[in-house]
């Protein structure tokens, strides 16, 4: 959840000094330490007795750091332009209230969670900025939401709420309350064709320049032209699911952003009809979520940030390496997930480089 610009003032004071309270002088112009404590040099294996710095007695400064690090790196390179994710004028967007917001959850989480294993805040507030761009009401094409951009499946497993979940949800209470259920009809088409696809996949293998080389060779045999119908049909078929299934999500889509209109997480009766809607578009419970996520993809493979990340983006089942290696896994052969993790380690290593330069 979201804090108002009061209540996140008076507690954010308490964590991490007044000189981060909202109103005073823009965090990006304040003075800050020179140096931040406990941070580790960028390496890709996070060490088992790596002690984050989410304790405020440890580093009462880090926090402050580490948002203008954040700011510092977006206003130099997007001040004047077009923010991904947002498709809007970087001038046009409160970043600060925001990624004070999701620092103030990130360290909650990183003390919470450090039994299961340590986890680099840095490292939280790169991978979020490479999700979303901090954006809260975005909503990507597989349906992923919110700055983690979690799916249906995995907020449930997270205890989180989804547009859809509560029979309300298809009330005349929301705007086109008829998609509420589109999200179901998504994964119920996926899986019937990925059932589909199971059962033709031989069928489906035939490559259609060779039956249409046998037909113009004169190969008109009867098991031949069987063979060139069924397939016909199954590729018509298999068309008419993606077809369903564009159509499915994009309902859904239609459904959360007509309901997200001119809405503003920071306006306490926006927000209450949010936490009511869709908890993925909100801080606490995503930001919580995301990093007991990535610390135990790191219990699970040894401390390496990079498959733990990876882990995120496209299934910590796709990480499992052999031999030497499976301790620490390895990359998953996705071009998707390749991109998402040079993105993630440049990000780190802008908010690192500028903590500790000043």
């Amino acid at each position: 959840m979201a804090l108002s610009r009061r209540q996140f003032s008076k507690e954010l004071i308490g964590l991490a000094g007044a000189a981060l309270a909202i109103g005073e002088t823009p965090l990006h112009a304040k003075e800050m330490p020179s140096q931040t404590e406990g941070m580790p040099s960028v390496n890709f294996i996070v060490p088992r007795d790596y002690i984050p710095p989410a304790n405020k007695t440890k580093n009462p400064h880090y926090s402050g750091a580490l948002c203008r690090a954040a700011l510092d790196f977006l206003e130099q390179n997007y001040k004047g332009k077009s923010v991904p994710v947002w498709y809007r004028k970087y001038e046009t967007i409160d970043f600060e209230i925001r990624i004070q917001n999701i620092i103030y959850w990130i360290m909650k989480g990183v003390a919470l969670h450090q039994k299961i294993y340590p986890v680099d805040p840095a490292w939280i507030l790169a991978q979020i900025m490479q999700e979303s761009f901090f954006c809260e009401f975005t909503v990507s094409k597989a349906l992923a939401v919110g700055v983690c951009q979690f799916v249906n499946a995995t907020a449930s497993e997270y205890g989180m709420l989804s547009a859809g979940d509560r029979a309300v949800h298809a009330s005349s209470k929301y705007k086109k309350s008829e998609f509420a259920g589109a999200i179901k009809e998504y994964h119920q088409l996926r899986r019937n064709r990925r059932r589909f696809l199971r059962k033709n996949r031989s069928s489906l293998k035939v490559k259609p320049e060779d039956l249409m080389q046998s037909i113009f060779e004169g190969n008109q045999s009867e098991a031949l032209l069987v063979k060139a119908k069924k397939y016909v049909a199954l590729k018509r078929q298999s068309a008419e699911f993606d077809q369903k299934i564009d159509n499915a999500r994009d309902n859904y889509r239609s459904f959360l952003l007509e309901n997200l209109k001119g809405r503003d997480i920071f306006n306490k009766n926006d927000l209450d009809f949010i936490v009511q809607f869709d908890e993925r578009l909100t801080y606490k419970k995503p930001v919580l979520s995301m990093i007991k996520m990535i610390a135990r993809a790191l219990r699970a493979r040894n401390g390496n940030i990079v498959t733990a990340a990876a882990g995120y983006n496209a299934g910590l089942s796709t990480t499992i390496a052999q031999g030497v290696f499976k301790p620490y896994g390895t990359l998953p052969n996705y071009n998707e997930t390749a991109t998402y993790i040079s993105r993630v380690l440049v990000f780190y290593h802008e908010l690192n480089r500028r903590m500790v330069s000043r």
